[in-house]
């Protein structure tokens, strides 16, 4: 879901801005500048977080933000709420994947390869399949109506978020409580 939801950014964001919202085609491909800025600065500091927070934290905090970056894109009245959208967009994804592949890798260190290589493979299809999903959607809703599909992954993902729960989130989590006492 997550790497469909990149999929879609990497090949609609432009086309949306230039098609939906008027702009350039030179300013439109700022909106695919802002997303991949957001989720590479996210992606730097993604490693620091998951330490300080755990990988169920930023997973489903990363899709909540996402989701409400892609809301932005979806309804935003002017370009520039639509380039805050992307980059929140980008920005809240930055970390989602990341922890989809160490969660892959920690889950039966015996199998690890084969696990990371089939996340790979379904984040492969997602990535692929995110800007046919969405071009199919534009026959039967406008782009931006479009995009509340990646709005209902990101919440999905949020929600489902504690799968992800390892050993080191389960101690994360015991030290806060501690903590708080």
């Amino acid at each position: 879901m997550v790497m469909l939801c990149e999929g879609a950014a990497n090949d609609w964001s432009a086309v949306h801005l230039k098609d939906v919202l008027g702009a350039s085609a030179g300013l439109a491909a700022f909106a695919y500048g802002a997303f991949a800025a957001a989720m590479t600065v996210g992606r730097l500091l993604a490693d620091r977080l998951v330490m300080r927070f755990g990988s169920v934290a930023i997973l489903r905090h990363g899709a909540t933000m996402a989701a409400i970056g892609i809301t932005l894109v979806a309804l935003g009245p002017s370009v520039w709420a639509v380039f805050s959208g992307w980059a929140l967009f980008g920005l809240g994804l930055s970390g989602c994947v990341p922890q989809l592949f160490s969660a892959a890798g920690h889950a039966d260190p015996s199998a690890a390869g084969a696990n990371v290589s089939r996340v790979a493979g379904l984040g492969d299809v997602g990535m692929l399949a995110g800007p046919a999903v969405i071009g199919w959607l534009t026959h039967l809703v406008t782009l931006g109506h479009a995009f509340v599909l990646l709005t209902l992954l990101c919440v999905t993902t949020a929600v489902g978020a504690r799968v992800l729960r390892t050993e080191s989130d389960r101690t994360h989590g015991q030290e806060m409580t501690v903590g708080s006492r």
